[in-house]
Order: C-alpha cells, then sequence, then structure tokens
C-alpha cells in the first residue's frame, strides 16, 4: 500500500508538470485514469506501471516528432520585394564576326572551339572553299579567252588597215594618172577626150569610195576593239570578285578577344561544323570582358513593376556562393512569345553588372533578383510558416517542447517570405510546417532540417 501511494503522488506530480508544459495532446483519458486509481486504491501496481510506460511513450514520441520540425528563427531585418528570372550572362561590348555576303551556299569546315582567346589576324572560322575555287578557275579561262579573242581581233584589223590603204593607194595613183591623161587629150579627139573625161571621173569615184572605206573600217575596228575591251574588262571583274570571295571565306580574328559561338536561328543552337548560314548571320563574337551584362525576361504581368535604374542581384548558377550588384540598363518596350509552345508574352531587361571577376563568361546562366521594394527593420518569416484557418492567418510558436498557435497579420510578400506586423516579436521561433499533423503522414520525403536561417 506504501508502493502505491507513492506511485501516486510521484504520477500526480509528473500530471502537474505535464499541466505546467502543455505537450500539445489530450491526456484527459489518461486523468480520469488516474483519478480512478486514487480511489480505487486495491489496482494492482502492474496497472499503473502500463498507464505510466504508455504515457512515457506517448509523450516521447509527441517529443520526437516536435524535434524533427524545422523552424524559423524571426529577427528583424531588411526585407526585399522581388522578382527573381533566369538570364544569360552577354559582354557589353564586343566584336561579331558574320557569315560573308557571297554567291551560293556555303559551309563551315572549321571552326575555332568556343573559349579561346584569339589574337587579331588568328583564323576563326573556315567556310568550304570547293566551289569558289572552281569559280575562279573558269573565271581565269574565260578572261584568258577573251584576251587571245583581243589579240586576234588586233592582228585581224591590222592586216584590215594594211589592205584597206593599199587599195586607197593605189585608187588615189589611179585617180592621179587619169588626171594627167586627161590633160594630155586636150588636144585629141572630141571622143577621145569624152573618154579621158570618163575614165578620170570614175577614177574619182573610185579613189573616193577607197578613202570612204578606210575612214568606215577605222570606225567599226574601234567599236569591235571596244566591245572586246569591255568584255575583257567584264572577266576581270569577275574573276577579282571570286577571288575575293575565296578570301572572305577565310575569316580571322580583327582584334583580341575570347570566342563565343552565336545562336544559329535555323536550328536553335549555336554554330556547330557543317552548318550553312545566311549571308551577314553573326557567327562567334569577341567580347570584351571588362564590362558585362546579364540578359533576362520578365513576364507580361510583372513587367508594370521593372524600370530603369532597379537594383538587381546577380547570382551565377554555376557559382552558387558568388554574388554580384547590378543594375536595370533598358526595359524592352514589345514584348515576344517566350516560345513556340507557350502565347505568354515576356519583355527583354538588359542588366549592367556593377562589377568584375574572372569567374564572369559570355554564355553562362544568371539568377537575376530584381529589387522592386525595399522595407527596413521589419519581421518577416518564410511563407510557408504561415497557415491560414477560417479566412485568418496564424503561426505556430514554438513554446518548449511544443509549439502554440498565435494569430498573425501579414503585410508585404516576396517571393520566399512574407511580412508579419503583428502577432511576433523577434527571437522567437516558427513551425514551418503544421505540428499538430503526424510527421508520417507529410512522407518519408521530409526534410531533415532542424532550422532555417535568416536570408542574405
Amino acid at each position: 500500500m506504501e508502493d502505491t501511494k507513492i506511485t501516486i503522488a510521484e504520477n500526480e506530480q509528473t500530471q502537474k508538470n505535464s499541466s505546467e508544459k502543455p505537450i500539445g495532446i489530450n491526456n484527459d483519458k489518461i486523468r480520469k485514469a488516474l483519478e480512478a486509481i486514487k480511489q480505487n486504491k486495491k489496482i494492482a501496481i502492474p496497472v499503473i506501471v502500463l498507464i505510466l510506460i504508455l504515457l512515457i511513450t506517448i509523450v516521447g514520441s509527441f517529443s520526437k516528432s516536435n524535434v524533427d520540425i524545422p523552424t524559423f528563427l524571426v529577427k528583424k531585418d531588411k526585407f526585399l520585394v522581388s522578382i527573381t528570372e533566369s538570364g544569360e550572362i552577354i559582354a557589353k561590348n564586343s566584336v561579331s564576326i558574320s557569315t560573308p555576303r557571297v554567291r551560293g551556299n556555303i559551309k563551315i569546315v572549321y571552326l575555332i572551339p568556343q573559349g579561346t582567346i584569339v589574337k587579331a589576324g588568328d583564323t576563326v572560322v573556315q567556310f568550304d572553299p570547293t566551289e569558289a575555287i572552281s569559280s575562279v578557275k573558269d573565271a581565269e579561262a574565260k578572261l584568258e579567252l577573251s584576251l587571245s579573242n583581243r589579240e586576234k581581233l588586233l592582228a585581224n584589223h591590222k592586216a584590215q588597215v594594211t589592205s584597206s590603204e593599199s587599195n586607197l593607194r593605189s585608187a588615189e595613183l589611179t585617180f592621179e594618172l587619169s588626171k594627167l591623161n586627161l590633160e594630155q587629150m586636150k588636144f585629141e579627139a572630141e571622143v577621145k577626150q569624152q573618154e579621158a573625161k570618163l575614165q578620170h571621173k570614175k577614177n574619182e569615184l573610185a579613189f573616193l569610195k577607197a578613202k570612204q572605206d578606210v575612214e568606215s573600217q577605222k570606225i567599226v575596228q574601234r567599236s569591235e576593239l571596244s566591245n572586246l575591251d569591255i568584255e575583257v574588262q567584264q572577266r576581270r571583274s569577275e574573276l577579282e570578285r571570286l577571288k575575293r570571295d575565296l578570301e572572305v571565306l577565310t575569316l580571322t580574328a580583327p582584334t583580341e578577344g575570347l570566342v563565343v559561338y552565336e545562336t544559329n536561328w535555323g536550328t536553335g543552337r549555336k554554330f556547330a561544323l557543317g552548318d550553312s548560314p545566311w549571308g551577314g548571320s553573326p557567327i562567334l563574337s569577341l567580347p570584351d570582358l571588362s564590362m558585362m551584362q546579364s540578359i533576362t525576361y520578365v513576364n507580361e504581368v510583372d513587367v508594370s513593376k521593372v524600370r530603369k535604374g532597379q537594383k538587381v542581384i546577380v547570382k551565377l548558377d554555376a557559382f552558387q556562393d558568388s554574388s554580384f550588384t547590378g543594375t536595370i540598363a533598358s526595359v524592352a518596350s514589345l514584348g515576344k512569345v517566350k516560345d513556340n509552345n507557350s502565347s505568354i508574352k515576356v519583355f527583354e531587361i538588359t542588366v549592367d553588372i556593377n562589377s568584375q571577376s574572372e569567374i564572369l563568361k559570355p554564355g553562362m546562366t544568371t539568377s537575376n533578383r530584381i529589387v522592386i521594394n525595399e522595407i527596413s527593420d521589419v519581421l518577416f518569416v518564410p511563407q510557408e510558416a504561415v497557415f491560414e484557418k477560417v479566412n485568418k492567418k496564424y503561426v505556430f510558436v514554438k513554446n518548449g517542447s511544443s509549439f502554440d498557435e498565435r494569430e498573425v497579420e501579414i503585410g508585404e510578400k516576396s517571393e520566399n517570405y512574407v511580412v508579419i506586423k503583428k502577432g511576433l516579436e523577434a527571437g522567437e521561433e516558427v513551425a514551418l510546417r503544421d505540428p499538430t499533423i503526424d510527421i508520417e503522414e507529410i512522407g518519408k520525403g521530409e526534410s531533415n532540417q532542424k532550422s532555417v536561417e535568416m536570408p542574405s
């Protein structure tokens, strides 16, 4: 009987301690059982021990469940209302190397590896020259033929001139002889004089005709030579153009820089060997790494909140521990479709990165946090720490080994956090999941994280 009294007293003390520190479970049935034991002292000690074991098991299980609940330490700090979008690093200034504008299709047969540091004059792109070389050879053959025809024409002209001048000279001499003969016929019979006059006239006409033939022949020869000279000049111009086309099939770096491939809009990927780009298409660029930017896109719902000059926190996906400050340099006036499978319109945002770093490379992906508003010295918690019930917001505040439900008033929201205007104090800890729900119901994939630190 003495042992029974001691056990009941210990049980009462345990119950008293339990009431001082609520454990968040319903102990009505256990308390009723203990009262029945106090009234009926004939109950066997093993029954009391069994109840105590059950109580310890329940309390221990609940305590273990509460220990596994992640928490967040509430502090007063600067709260950022922001929009986070992914982006890509580019150089603010760069030299673009584009596809030459030549006739026919061209194909890339050599492309310097991306990321190579080149010097001025280094070959960066080579197009297939087979067709261009064949065209040059054909043009050279045509030019040679035209030059040969010109030489032949000049030789023919020389022979024609010689013959024409000889005929003219002969006609002139005949004309002069007939003139002398006409003088001698003054003392001859009238008939002979008349014959001499007619012959003289005939010789005169022949002389004039020969003279006219020489002049006409010169005009014709000049025209023929001019036409052939034009043909030769055309052949030369075509050959020079084809040679230039052949030369521009080899692209060299105009300055020192880092090689960065451009996007082939025909395929939607970076340029590669075997591609046949359109004339004028940028193939690669040599960026100036001293001034870098991040290009990102904001959807049409949020673009009204974004303006030039706003602060941006830029993080590299490849270096999560790195962070750079930036400023919005421009906001596109016209939107465009995000992709072919979506009707969502997005607007291009250009962010100037305010500092330099060797790890900033063109083409690297970034996470751009655009700061819309800054609120100083406020309390805020993760959004998952705030619950809603009957149109009221509340949180679970840690109290020893348990959590107390408390109504709060919320304010501004960011992507992950929400401002608490009323209901919390700095230094308190709030649960990041509902502690009244058994963790086994949430799933075995629950994180083992015990607490969440204040965000930077």
